[in-house]
């Protein structure tokens, strides 16, 4: 039996949501740099319900009121009814016994609190202690997201806009149950995805704005919306540009609108400043990686993130 060399408790009312946010933002943005920072309105926004943090949390200190890290049990949107494992450590502890009992501990807690299905997402090589003690679990991961980047713009070659179809750049969605609907069945035999609904994403979305520079790129034939994709970046980070949520109906598949889509949001983003674009991409998605490869981006391998399922 491992000893145990970090304190765990569950979280009260004593403990700031920011400071669970702190730790958060301050890990994710250390495995990854074009990591979105999740504000106390954002998180409201994200989460499919209100949880019980009270019971789906723990914090991890090595004092009686240290926080060093934090875990908790949550429902996310874009994917089904799974639960998610989220969680944050102080970046000195990142190599420590932390990670490992976290997971112990959070494992523990799922199976108390007879969680259906519970997944845990790690990050790249920095998130090596975690994999480590995954693997000595038994756990394998079950899938992966690549992370593209494109940081030589000279590669980049903006295709032909396809005939009948017009693509309009917006700084606003005017209509969202039409851009739903599309994203919605673009990605419905996506890894775990769920149905986003019109009102929850609205919320989603204007939170992000807050402190993101955001446009959206939506194709139309006439006036029916058959394509949407959007960019942002923080203004006041370092300039990484981010494209995300590329979807086109089906039925409108290989006429070069995903293109079209895709090539006005890195021209927005290069126009604005961006020296490196990120993208998350389904490794699966063979289609997605091809174009994405054709327009100059490269797989970041240290960013692959791997997904486990843990009950």
């Amino acid at each position: 039996m491992s000893a145990i060399f970090f304190n765990v408790r569950n979280y009260d009312d004593t403990v700031e949501f920011s400071t669970l946010l702190e730790l958060y933002n301050k890990m994710s943005k250390h495995l990854n740099p074009a990591a979105i920072e999740i504000t106390e309105e954002y998180a409201s926004a994200l989460l499919s319900s209100n949880p019980n943090l009270q019971q789906n949390s723990l914090i991890f200190g090595k004092e009686q009121n240290d926080i060093l890290g934090f875990a908790s049990i949550i429902q996310l949107p874009f994917y089904k009814d799974e639960w998610f494992v989220i969680y944050g450590i102080e970046l000195e502890y990142l190599k420590s016994e932390l990670p490992g009992e976290l997971i112990d501990a959070i494992l523990n807690l799922g199976t108390k609190q007879n969680i259906p299905e519970l997944y845990i997402q790690t990050t790249g090589e920095l998130s090596a202690r975690f994999d480590d003690k995954l693997e000595i679990l038994g756990f394998k991961p079950i899938h992966y997201y690549f992370t593209m980047i494109l940081d030589d713009f000279d590669l980049f070659i903006p295709p032909e806009i396809p005939q009948g179809i017009v693509i309009r750049n917006q700084e606003e969605i005017e209509d969202y149950s039409s851009i739903t609907s599309v994203v919605n069945k673009a990605f419905e035999n996506s890894f775990l995805w769920r149905e986003i609904r019109p009102r929850k994403w609205k919320k989603m979305h204007k939170a992000l704005k807050k402190n993101h520079v955001m446009e959206y790129a939506i194709a139309y034939e006439n006036t029916k919306v058959v394509g949407f994709c959007s960019s942002y970046f923080n203004p006041n980070q370092e300039l990484i540009g981010t494209i995300n949520t590329l979807g086109v109906l089906p039925s409108y598949h290989h006429r070069g609108i995903g293109s079209a889509l895709f090539a006005s949001r890195v021209e927005f983003l290069r126009d604005k400043g961006c020296k490196t674009i990120n993208l998350p991409v389904d490794a699966k998605n063979e289609r997605a990686l091809k174009l994405y490869e054709k327009f100059g981006f490269y797989q970041k391998k240290n960013l692959t993130e791997k997904t486990y399922r843990l009950i």
